[in-house]
């Protein structure tokens, strides 16, 4: 077999290596997306660009992180119990995450994040965002952790909240913590909730309920406001 014959089975084969499929088991840290901004910078080949903050899980261990990106996709919020799973490209300063393609099972794409990391802890609370100290999180962690709990330990307490919206695909806070997109089913600890409805290009629905054990339905219309090339989630 000839040399050139070599050489060009290699570059055939080339593309197939360079664009394997993601694995989330070589992406051990888990990154919660807590506040982004984002814009579609070229339609025509689906390319985007944002800013934001979040935290990422090492084992045990969370720290808060700014980061800013160019991607194939759009880099969105995450509900606490969906992460994204990374990796570290280059220890605090590159972060690579993976989400599935959409319409594919068990692709994944990938974009890195240029990272800043923070000693602190990013959370959710008053209508914004703070960084406590890992010492403050731990308190604020435990204390809901047993919220939690008790939650889970008597299944006859808990409110089931169903939220829709017009238009669908709205995402839902509750309490400041990001709970996923419209339509979804909630399980929630009876009492004063403070519940959001956001969708870009729309007013921000809120309410507080009081909800009691038992099933509870919303349904918001979403009224229409002033639009922008730049989206803030």
């Amino acid at each position: 077999m000839n040399r050139s014959y070599l050489l060009a089975t290699v570059l055939l084969c080339l593309p197939l290596f360079a664009f394997a499929g993601k694995n989330p088991s070589d992406y051990p840290l888990k990154v919660h997306i807590l506040q982004q901004n984002w814009s579609s910078h070229n339609n025509y080949r689906n390319e985007f660009k944002g800013t934001g903050r979040g935290n990422v899980w090492e084992g045990d261990a969370v720290h808060a992180f700014d980061y800013s990106y160019e991607c194939s996709f759009r880099v969105g919020r995450t509900a606490r119990n969906q992460p994204y799973p990374a990796r570290w490209k280059k220890e605090q300063l590159r972060l690579a995450v993976i989400a599935p393609e959409i319409g594919k099972n068990d692709k994944y794409q990938e974009c890195t994040l240029k990272t800043t990391l923070h000693q602190g802890v990013y959370v959710l609370g008053g209508g914004g965002i703070s960084e406590l100290t890992q010492e403050n999180y731990k308190g604020w962690k435990a204390k809901r952790d047993a919220t939690e709990a008790v939650l889970q330990s008597d299944v006859g307490a808990v409110s089931k909240l169903s939220i829709s919206s017009t238009p669908a695909g709205a995402e839902i806070e509750v309490d400041g913590d990001f709970m996923g997109e419209t339509p979804s089913k909630l399980e929630l600890a009876p009492g004063e909730h403070q519940i959001s409805i956001k969708k870009a290009g729309y007013k921000v629905w809120q309410t507080k309920l009081k909800l009691v054990p038992g099933d509870v339905n919303l349904n918001p219309q979403l009224s229409l406001t002033d639009t922008s090339s730049t989206k803030t989630d």
